[in-house]
């Protein structure tokens, strides 16, 4: 599996209106893509302005397709008027993880 994450600041009070652009934009526009195993934004808890945009890909080549889409720029050009920087994006490959367990009930 692949990882990638963008790392942002946004202004003063815009984290409520960041939230709401991207659950109207980015999650479902990430639905067509092949390979796709998630989306999730995730709000810093001690500073309220900090956040990360995370997605999954099943294979490096799922994710070098959507690296090469081009709608990652499109998408993130959508918020650039929220942050205070530009956002940092980097790209994992999942080496060792725990998959849920599933309890059963007889």
């Amino acid at each position: 599996m692949y990882v990638r994450m963008t790392f942002f600041q946004v202004k003063e009070g815009k984290m409520d209106a960041l939230r709401d652009l991207y659950n109207r934009e980015v999650i479902p526009a990430h639905k067509n893509h092949k390979g796709i195993r998630f989306v999730h934004l995730l709000e810093c808890l001690t500073n309220g302005n900090e956040g990360i945009s995370v997605t999954a890909w099943d294979t490096k080549a799922d994710h070098d397709a959507y690296e090469a889409s081009g709608d990652y720029g499109s998408l993130l050009s959508r918020f650039n008027e929220m942050f205070v920087a530009a956002p940092t994006l980097k790209s994992y490959e999942v080496t060792a993880s725990s998959e849920p367990i599933l309890l059963r009930i007889f």
